[in-house]
């Protein structure tokens, strides 16, 4: 008997169902590192500046930049999760953002 729906099976565990995921909607690497960085970098100058008057933007692209460069490589250790050009891409965003902090800064202050 042949059935018009194929039930998913999930024996296979979470990974394969992530894997069809991310190869039929190939932008959903990039949508979550954008999620995460904009809610740690928002998030961080928003609570700095509630509580303290200021923030300090260069060093929330750093914390967010680092954040979203750990989860791109938690994301590369398994095939079809993220392409290589977005970790590229994502390494290139967290070496401009040490630049910037590191240049914001006088010497007595790093």
């Amino acid at each position: 008997m042949t059935y018009l729906y194929e039930l998913p099976n999930a024996t296979g565990g979470i990974d394969a169902i992530a894997s069809e995921t991310f190869g039929t909607f190939p932008w959903m690497g990039a949508l979550i590192l954008l999620f995460v960085y904009l809610t740690v970098f928002l998030g961080g100058m928003t609570r700095q500046k509630i509580r303290t008057g200021t923030a300090d933007y260069s060093a929330w692209s750093v914390i967010a930049s680092l954040s979203i460069f750990i989860i791109a490589l938690l994301f590369s250790v398994s095939s079809g999760f993220i392409q290589m050009d977005w970790l590229a891409i994502v390494l290139g965003i967290t070496i401009l953002s040490a630049v910037w902090f590191f240049l914001d800064r006088r010497a007595s202050e790093i």
